[in-house]
């Protein structure tokens, strides 16, 4: 299949989350890859909503290569779309639509990539995941690298997230607290027989952004970052708030810890909060000297506009669910589509990059094959 118009058929298969509803696009590959010998399997976790692990050649003694991705897409937003966001129409070389970029020419390139090198004989064990509920919190990539079954045996894993068909190293964690404060409300005419709960969040929000975490910056990942971006309190003008919420989002580095990093935020409040996590999602870095990444960095470069460096990523991808099950495992992030034109309207890839992704991929899987059986 051409690797276009699988694209254009994803774009054109809504998959907007919430509230996500994979399974038409699930469906759709499925059906593709298990035509090209693949052993498919469907991991439901809600009502129409789900990820699909596909296996060419299982079995093999070797680890298997990898490629991942997620097929839901973020909502439409408010402002009006020159190209129709489900109209994969193509213009000046673009392929536009909601997941042009992020991420469903990613998918489509790694698809006919798997199938081609398949189809021209590859014989090691070659694996496809593609997951739904990775924008609301890669719930599919969790759910499903939870099962041993379907984590296989990976030895190395290319995430297709668009990155201008750059080879990226990593990328930093996300932990994000909902914290919340307690009281007693009263009057508002007589505070004093109250316990204002927004005093108490006003000060351990202080206390916190005082915090010294003692953590050096990451050579290429840069700092860990903290920031209170909500803070809720009060029914009403007059009368002292018994409740107050405020919320932090961190992004952590490679060796930090959710539930320590939690009980400090805890005790840095003073006692005064309680802490939940809403999304812990681990940090993600591969060194450049790692034996896969610098055979596969030496693949790539001829393939590449300009010679690979040591780059990452800003936001946050499925890559964090391999990393929590595989701490030792490469991770490369590459993928067709501007990072930025990610989440936008009139969102589009070129499709010279699609077209290119598949070639890159493609040699990957021709490096990995004729490599000895480990990474």
């Amino acid at each position: 299949m051409d690797v276009i118009d699988l694209a254009r058929q994803l774009i054109r298969i809504d998959t907007t989350n919430p509230p996500g509803h994979e399974r038409e696009a699930l469906d759709l590959l499925a059906a593709l890859l298990s035509s090209g010998g693949a052993r498919v399997t469907l991991d439901r976790f809600d009502d129409g909503r789900g990820s699909l692990v596909a296996r060419f050649n299982a079995g093999h003694r070797a680890p298997a290569l990898c490629f991942a991705g997620h097929i839901d897409t973020v909502p439409l937003g408010g402002q009006t779309w020159t190209h129709s966001p489900l109209g994969a129409e193509e213009e000046a070389g673009r392929l536009y639509g909601r997941g042009a970029s992020d991420m469903k020419s990613g998918i489509a390139a790694m698809c006919v990539a798997a199938l081609e090198m398949i189809a021209e004989g590859m014989d090691r064990e070659l694996v496809l995941y593609v997951f739904g509920g990775e924008e609301t919190g890669c719930t599919g990539s969790f759910h499903a690298l939870a099962d041993p079954d379907l984590l296989g045996d990976p030895g190395a894993v290319v995430v297709t997230e668009p990155t201008s068909c750059r080879p990226l190293l990593g990328h930093k964690g996300a932990l994000w607290l909902r914290c919340t404060a307690t009281g007693t409300t009263a009057h508002g005419a007589m505070p004093e027989l109250g316990d204002n709960a927004l005093y108490k969040a006003v000060d351990a929000i202080r206390a916190i952004r005082d915090m010294d975490w003692a953590v050096p910056d990451h050579a290429h990942l840069g700092p860990m970052t903290l920031s209170v971006n909500t803070l809720h309190s009060g029914m009403n003008t007059n009368s002292v708030p018994d409740r107050a919420t405020f919320d932090i989002d961190m992004r952590t580095l490679p060796g930090q810890h959710g539930p320590d990093m939690v009980d400090r935020i805890i005790r840095a409040g003073g006692g005064g909060i309680i802490a939940e996590p809403l999304l812990d999602i681990p940090a993600v870095w591969t060194e450049p000297s790692e034996p896969w990444m610098e055979r596969t960095f030496r693949v790539l470069t001829p393939l590449l506009d300009a010679p690979p460096a040591i780059e990452t990523v800003q936001f946050f991808t499925d890559a964090a669910a391999f990393r929590r099950a595989l701490p030792d495992v490469p991770i490369l992030v590459l993928g067709p589509g501007d990072p930025a034109m990610a989440h936008q309207t009139d969102e589009y890839c070129a499709v010279r990059e699609i077209r290119q992704a598949v070639r890159l991929y493609k040699a990957i899987g021709a490096a990995w094959a004729a490599a000895p059986d480990t990474p």
